[in-house]
C-alpha cells in the first residue's frame, strides 16, 4: 500500500478519533462521513492497485534483469567458444604450415606426369648432371654459377647479378668448357612473397635436379632447413651446402677490430703485420663458426649431418679456372666433390 492511501485512512481515523464520539453500531452516517469513507476506500483501491502495478513492474525489471544477465552470459560464452575455435584454427594452420615447412606436402608429392613435365620444362638431359643452386633472396646465387663456369659477372654470357633478387624464374645455364658435363640451374631466392618456404621446392620442381647446391650468405635460415628437409626425401638428389661471401665477412670483421681509418696500403709495417695476425685469427673463428653454427642447425632440426664449403666467388673463379688463389678455403674440395658426382651419371635418375 502506498504511502498517500495509508495516511488518508490514518487522517479519517484521526478525525473521528479528535470528535471523541464513539460510533453508534446502528447510527447512519451522515454525509461528510459517507464522503470521507468513500475518498478513503478509493484512496484504499487506489494504493493496491499502485501496490500491485508496482509489483507487476518489479517483477518485470526482475525479468528484465534477468533477461539481461542471460545475454550477457550467453554473449561471454559465445565469445569464449569463439575465441578457443580461432585458436584452435590458429593451432591448427601453423601445425599445417610447419609439415609444409618440413619438406613435401604429402598431398602433393609429384607425380610421374609431374617429373616428365618439369624434366621437359628444365630441358633434362640423360648423360649430363643437372647441378641448381638454390637459397634465400641476395644470397650470390648468380654471382656464384658465373664463378664456377669461369665468368665474371659482366661477361656476355654471364648470369645477371644484383643487390635484390634478380632472378624469377630457374633458369638454365650451360657450361662453357668443351668437355664440361653439367648444367648449371640459377632457381630464384627462397623466402620471399613471391615464393613462401613451405611452396618452394615442389612448385619449383627441384625434385628432378641430380645436385642441389643450398647456398647461404650470412646466417641458415629456416628457407635453407626446409630445402634440406625436402631433399630428404629424395635419393636421387645430392646436396652440398656452401657459405657464400667468405672474403667479405673476413674483412669486415677484421676491420672492426683494427683502429678507424686504417688503410692497409698506407700503414706501417707493425700494423700491416698485426692486420695480417687479425685476419688470420680471423679467418679461422669464420671457419670454426660456420661449421658449428650449420650442424648444429641440422641436429636440432632432425636433419643428417652434411659438410659445409665456405668460399668465396674471386676464390671458386680462379679454382674452377685451375689457378690459386689466397682467398681460397673450401672451393677446391667443393670442385673435386661436384666432379665426383658426375662420374655416378649412368646411375643418377632419368
Amino acid at each position: 500500500m502506498s504511502s498517500d492511501a495509508v495516511s488518508a485512512i490514518l487522517g479519517l481515523v484521526g478525525a473521528i478519533a479528535d470528535s471523541g464520539a464513539v460510533p453508534d453500531p446502528g447510527a447512519i452516517p451522515g454525509p461528510a462521513t459517507k464522503r470521507e469513507l468513500a475518498a478513503a476506500s478509493q484512496s484504499l483501491n487506489t494504493a493496491e492497485r499502485n501496490v500491485e502495478e508496482e509489483k507487476r513492474a518489479s517483477h518485470a525489471a526482475r525479468r528484465t534483469a534477468a533477461n539481461a544477465q542471460r545475454r550477457q552470459e550467453e554473449s561471454e560464452r559465445a565469445a569464449a567458444e569463439a575465441a578457443e575455435a580461432l585458436q584452435r584454427a590458429e593451432e591448427a594452420r601453423f601445425a599445417t604450415e610447419h609439415r609444409w615447412l618440413e619438406g613435401v606436402r604429402p598431398e602433393c608429392r609429384p607425380s610421374e606426369a609431374d617429373i616428365v613435365w618439369i624434366k621437359t620444362e628444365y630441358r633434362y638431359s640423360p648423360g649430363f648432371l643437372h647441378l641448381a643452386v638454390v637459397g634465400s633472396s641476395g644470397g650470390g646465387k648468380s654471382s656464384f654459377i658465373n664463378a664456377v663456369r669461369g665468368l665474371s659477372n659482366n661477361d656476355p654470357i654471364a648470369a645477371p647479378t644484383g643487390i635484390v633478387e634478380t632472378t624469377d624464374a630457374v633458369t638454365r645455364y650451360t657450361d662453357p668448357r668443351p668437355d664440361s658435363q653439367i648444367f648449371w640451374y640459377d632457381v630464384p631466392g627462397a623466402g620471399t612473397p613471391n615464393m613462401p618456404d613451405w611452396q618452394y621446392f615442389n612448385n619449383l620442381g627441384l625434385y628432378i635436379f641430380d645436385c642441389i647446391i643450398v647456398l647461404f650468405d650470412n646466417r641458415f635460415s629456416d628457407s635453407d632447413l626446409a630445402i634440406l628437409r625436402a631433399c630428404e626425401q629424395f635419393t636421387n638428389i645430392k646436396v652440398f651446402i656452401v657459405r657464400s661471401k667468405s672474403d667479405q665477412h673476413i674483412n669486415n670483421m677484421v676491420l672492426d677490430r683494427m683502429q678507424r681509418g686504417f688503410d692497409p696500403f698506407h700503414a706501417d709495417d707493425e700494423t700491416r703485420a698485426r692486420f695480417q695476425q687479425i685476419k688470420t685469427e680471423t679467418r679461422r673463428k669464420l671457419i670454426d663458426e660456420t661449421y658449428q653454427n650449420v650442424q648444429t642447425n641440422l641436429e636440432s632440426n632432425n636433419i643428417s649431418p652434411k659438410r659445409v664449403y665456405i668460399v668465396c666467388k674471386d676464390a671458386v673463379h680462379a679454382i674452377w679456372n685451375n689457378s690459386p688463389s689466397p682467398m681460397a678455403i673450401d672451393e677446391a674440395e667443393l670442385q673435386n666433390d661436384v666432379a665426383e658426382c658426375t662420374s655416378y651419371l649412368p646411375n643418377l635418375w632419368m
